[in-house]
């Protein structure tokens, strides 16, 4: 088997930006039938105008426009109106079509997707394998392999109409893997951030007899200069520019369970970088730790406030089981949640995790998204996760009450504008408005089944699915057009998959827990 490399990769992404928004001719849906339409080719201006769409907002007003024009420049959105006029622009016809905004998906492993239906929750006898596969995995991969996952990751994302995410990065082991892992996410154009995990410490490989309990330990262990030399290399090399599309995050290895003098060190050195996300796993504990550790009351967020920890920059992930008075400690520094819905589901039935935390978060004032989670375990069609957010809050009988209060707009908001917030870039995207960056999603309407009636929220939260999106711009750059991602062949690319996984799948397999 020949040898995948980078540079095979880097050649498919420099392809995906050079034909970026070529596309000669679109295909223009009305809700009845199908009609050609015509679209100016690109132009030096760099200027967009998308003509007599249905604009889906998720602006605080919820509003929505029929036939309505969107004019795009310098990657940023100019002009919402009826009969805008741009002369030198590329001009795309989407009568009877809905715009709405990119989605954004705030807790998501990435490099996972090189797995996909390895493990799937449909089984949860082998899923709860889970942390074993990872453990095998990790150190089978390496960093071409790492570097495919975060192209693949990135623009299966986009296809789904996921323009923002917040990639949880834990599957890196070396400065080489993490670099590929980032420059991979970097070169598929999606925004967002590449949070890395510090800690990660797994000594053993491939063909090893290995302790199960130094294997978990290793796993996510204190982090050691080596961990903060990758920290160095990221943030001055990979991510050193300030207005790019994907930014640096960090998530530290000290938390629940450890002691706050700890936590407190490794976090203080972690914010010396300056960056807007610091995120966290959080799981209320079966049983509380000592005083002094995080974990001591419920989940820890009273630990944490106590010693002053907490921030705007605080991202955490799960939590289905804070308490009001944690959420309200998240309120008053600011913190933000993403519960992933579809992947939580499951925890339900451990009686310490429970079930998705959306309308909880929401009624306590603190911002929370969607993610998929275990990208190689559940469906890469973000509406149905989008969904999975909102049947989430039947499972419990507080959540049929906030239930009852919802529209569709309420669903959709913690994939849109809210979802955005808790990223901390709804300044930037997350709606349809005039100065946020042009990331868009264009979906058709005319396949049966496709709901006519009721909001555009309603069709859209209720009907949409991948199928569904015509086009994806990121920063008034098409990424997807007529259904096809642009300059890139998904199925080539899904050929250098299979064949990584032809090679690391058997290393991974030789590695013996005891």
């Amino acid at each position: 088997m020949s040898k995948i490399t980078r540079k095979d990769f880097l050649n498919l992404s420099t392809a995906l930006v050079a034909t970026a928004g070529l596309s000669a001719c679109a295909t223009s849906q009305t809700a009845a039938a199908a009609a050609p339409t015509t679209t100016a080719a690109p132009s030096s201006s760099g200027k967009l105008l998308i003509r007599n769409a249905d604009i889906l907002t998720m602006n605080a007003q919820r509003e929505e426009f029929t036939a309505t024009d969107v004019l795009v420049e310098g990657g940023k959105i100019t002009a919402i109106g009826k009969g805008l006029v741009a002369a030198d622009a590329e001009v795309i016809d989407a009568g009877g079509m809905i715009l709405m905004p990119g989605m954004v998906d705030g807790h998501r492993h990435v490099w996972e997707c090189m797995e996909a239906g390895r493990l799937t929750k449909f089984h949860p006898g082998e899923y709860s394998k889970y942390q074993q596969w990872k453990m095998r995995t990790i150190v089978s991969m390496n960093a071409d392999e790492m570097y495919i996952s975060g192209l693949i990751g990135g623009l299966l994302a986009i296809d789904s109409g996921v323009t923002t995410m917040l990639d949880y990065a834990h599957g890196q082991i070396n400065q080489e893997m993490a670099i590929a892992a980032a420059k991979g996410l970097q070169d598929s154009g999606v925004g967002g951030f590449f949070a890395f995990q510090l800690g990660v410490s797994s000594s053993y490989k491939p063909g090893d007899t290995v302790d199960l309990a130094r294997a978990d330990s290793e796993r996510i262990a204190t982090t050691t200069e080596a961990h903060w030399a990758i920290a160095d290399t990221l943030h001055k090399e990979v991510f050193n520019d300030p207005d790019a599309l994907l930014q640096f995050g960090l998530c530290p290895a000290s938390g629940m369970g450890n002691e706050l003098a700890l936590i407190k060190e490794e976090w203080e050195r972690a914010r010396s970088y300056d960056l807007q996300i610091l995120a966290a796993h959080i799981h209320k504990p079966a049983t509380p730790h000592p005083a002094g550790y995080m974990g001591y009351r419920d989940s820890g967020m009273l630990d944490l406030a106590d010693a002053g920890l907490l921030g705007p920059d605080y991202h955490i992930s799960h939590a289905n089981r804070l308490t009001d008075d944690e959420f309200r400690v998240l309120r008053e520094t600011g913190g933000m949640v993403c519960a992933t819905a579809m992947g939580e589901f499951p925890y339900m039935t451990a009686a310490f995790r429970g079930p998705s935390c959306h309308g909880r978060a929401r009624a306590a004032g603190v911002a929370a998204g969607i993610g998929i989670d275990v990208s190689l375990a559940l469906t890469h069609d973000y509406f149905e996760h989008v969904r999975a957010g909102f049947w989430n809050l039947y499972l419990e009988p507080a959540g049929v009450k906030i239930a009852n209060s919802y529209k569709s707009y309420d669903a959709l908001d913690f994939a849109t504008n809210t979802g955005a917030k808790a990223v901390r870039l709804d300044k930037v995207v997350g709606s349809i408005e005039t100065g946020k960056r042009a990331d868009f999603v264009l979906l058709k309407t005319d396949r049966p089944g496709f709901g006519r009636l009721g909001t555009l929220a309603d069709r859209v939260v209720t009907f949409a699915a991948r199928e569904d999106i015509d086009s994806v711009w990121i920063a008034g750059k098409a990424r997807k057009r007529n259904g096809e991602m642009v300059g890139v062949d998904l199925k080539e690319i899904m050929q250098k998959v299979y064949a990584a996984q032809d090679r690391y799948g058997p290393l991974a397999a030789s590695i013996n827990f005891v």
